[in-house]
């Protein structure tokens, strides 16, 4: 797959083949400036009527029943407005020209701060918020967040405006996690102790803030619906809890404890 030359992925090199891109549709980016500009004009319109009731109610019965007219309703709505569309004009404007790519040995990503490319081996920690929605029972989508932090300690974020996120999304973590699991297995074999987040291993035990446990110690580390809880052999309660979006790279970790624990 070639890309287009007229997207700022063409001057992208050494990362191999492209497999596929993802950027907001221009519809969707219309659409949400033009909602944001509306909100905008509509702020002052709604002001103008507050003032408008204020003198009406002011010649008609005397400025001892202006504070009965209804003219705070139109009053706070436009100031609501007004810098709910502002900061949405300003979201399209950062956002005009975000776009990712996809491509055989990494990924590549442009902004208002211009194009960044990065191999998997670029990559330092990914973080990942999945969250399924449901009104009633009724399941009514899942939202998307994933951080990317590359080894200058640069930070990306795409989220669910981009098409095709949780593929996008994916792909990423596959291919840091191929990178970078056989060099975390390496340094925990040689003594190291691995951070992730609130949590931490090594060959002996894991860690939480001042609180160690060894293995041998652990009845089992429990993940459901996105939380992690540590139990302990006899222990009532939680030894130490976490969130899966608290952990970076977090299928490394669950690769690494299943090795040394029971994982439920």
């Amino acid at each position: 797959m070639q890309p287009n030359p007229d997207t700022p992925f063409s001057s992208v090199m050494g990362l191999g083949a492209l497999k596929s891109e993802h950027s907001p549709g221009k519809r969707s980016r219309w659409i949400n400036l033009i909602f944001s500009g509306l909100f905008v004009a509509v702020g002052p319109v709604l002001m103008l009527i507050a003032l408008y009731i204020v003198y009406d109610y002011y010649t008609r019965y005397g400025p001892s029943r202006v504070d009965d007219s209804p003219f705070w309703l139109p009053l706070i709505c436009g100031l609501i407005a007004i810098p709910i569309g502002l900061y949405g004009l300003y979201n399209a404007w950062r956002n005009w020209t975000v776009a990712a790519a996809l491509y055989e040995n990494g990924f590549a990503y442009n902004d208002r701060k211009g194009l960044r490319q990065a191999r998997w081996g670029d990559i330092d920690a990914v973080w990942q918020s999945i969250t399924k929605h449901y009104r009633n029972g009724i399941y009514t989508g899942t939202t998307y967040l994933y951080t990317i932090q590359t080894r200058d300690k640069n930070k990306i974020t795409l989220d669910t405006k981009f098409p095709q996120i949780e593929q996008l999304g994916n792909a990423i973590v596959e291919g840091s996690f191929n990178a970078l699991a056989p060099v975390y297995w390496t340094a925990m074999q040689n003594g190291q102790r691995l951070t992730f987040g609130p949590l931490a291993i090594d060959t002996q035990g894991i860690y939480s803030g001042n609180k160690s446990l060894q293995w041998a110690e652990i009845k089992a580390i429990k993940i459901d619906k996105g939380n992690i809880s540590v139990k302990k052999e006899g222990g009532w309660f939680n030894w130490a809890s976490a969130t899966v979006p608290q952990i970076p790279n977090f299928f490394i970790f669950y690769s690494l404890i299943k090795r040394l624990t029971t994982v439920e």
